[in-house]
């Protein structure tokens, strides 16, 4: 199985309607969050609640700069990407390895870590092939020719571009600058996997359910779970065992709120018959 997505920043306009992008078939979304210690994308948020809207699994990136204050470049990241997942975006003026593993390091030190990390192989080779068996989900660049859709312009997923190199195997294949997706032309990507399979590589919790939670960050699926708790408790009480300030009912038991109201409504009923 593989599963399309595309790549996408304020270069492509805050316009891409992530609903449509969806609805071609489109699995995830990797949008720019900042770059270097000075720039914030203001596509950012928008982008990262539709594709969340929308079912589309979510990361963003920051463009490392070599020219930076990797701690700097660390702290403006963090600010502004949230809870969603985080990627590395690591090519011209990014600096050597050490600058990539300084800003990983930086990251995960304040507890949010770096799942991919986009390391075209043009770069690897411009900054002497060093060995990258260790970083995080790797997504390497390699085009095909044209413009059009995404599903056509695919290479496949035997094809010689999703080839490893510095000791690592690829994880994503992003091969396209020119994919036509709704109604733009934008950086596609390819995953050969499942989307529980591209969610665990992001370290999101994955689901056997269709749909289900998907589109929801553990920090979110856990706020979900105790707010229904919360209504749980408010409508049929501590443990499910009624509110004993609402009164018991024929056999005894403590009423819910749905029992007190159903109640109320019977009397009203009673009320208006004696009336008439």
């Amino acid at each position: 199985m593989t599963i399309f997505g595309i790549d996408i920043s304020n270069n492509n306009g805050a316009d891409i309607d992530l609903t449509e992008v969806a609805s071609e078939g489109f699995g995830f979304v990797f949008a720019k969050v900042t770059e270097g210690d000075y720039f914030v994308d203001a596509t950012w948020p928008a982008y990262r609640d539709a594709a969340r809207a929308n079912g589309l699994l979510l990361a963003g990136y920051h463009y490392l700069r070599a020219d930076c204050d990797v701690q700097a470049q660390a702290e403006l990241f963090l600010e502004h990407l949230g809870d969603a997942p985080a990627m590395v975006d690591f090519e011209a003026n990014s600096g050597d390895m050490s600058t990539f593993w300084d800003f990983v390091n930086a990251v995960n030190d304040r507890g949010h870590r770096i799942s991919l990390s986009y390391i075209p192989r043009w770069y690897w080779q411009q900054i002497g092939r060093p060995d990258l068996s260790r970083v995080p989900g790797l997504i390497q660049s390699s085009y095909v020719s044209g413009v059009g859709y995404a599903a056509e312009l695919y290479p496949g997923d035997v094809s010689p571009n999703w080839n490893g190199f510095g000791d690592r195997t690829v994880d994503l294949l992003q091969f396209t600058d020119s994919a036509f997706v709704a109604g733009h032309h934008v950086d596609a990507n390819a995953f050969r996997g499942t989307a529980d399979e591209l969610r665990q590589l992001l370290g999101l919790t994955t689901s056997t359910t269709k749909g289900d939670f998907m589109a929801l960050s553990e920090e979110q699926q856990t706020d979900l779970y105790h707010k229904v708790c919360e209504i749980w408790d408010q409508l049929r009480g501590p443990e499910g065992r009624g509110w004993p300030q609402l009164g018991a009912d024929a056999q005894g038991a403590n009423r819910t709120l749905v029992d007190a109201v159903a109640d109320l409504v019977a009397a009203q009923g009673s009320e208006s018959k004696a009336a008439a």
